[in-house]
């Protein structure tokens, strides 16, 4: 894998982010949690628009829940 063009999901300062791997070396190794790389950027767009779907839909389900 080419390193230099690798993008990531992290978890850092309670926000998930997508960041590439030059800025990923610039962070505290400690300040941050990986979620998962990928070989494109666009890999990882389409991975966190799944990841902030499944959250909604989450969401939807508590608040019909509560609704009940």
């Amino acid at each position: 894998m080419d390193f230099n063009n690798t993008w990531y999901i992290i978890e850092h300062l309670n926000h998930t982010k997508i960041i590439s791997h030059k800025d990923l070396m610039d962070l505290d190794a400690s300040s941050y949690q990986m979620i998962q790389n990928y070989r494109t950027h666009h890999e990882a767009m389409m991975e966190m628009g799944r990841l902030i779907s499944q959250g909604n839909q989450s969401v939807l389900d508590k608040l019909n829940h509560i609704k009940k």
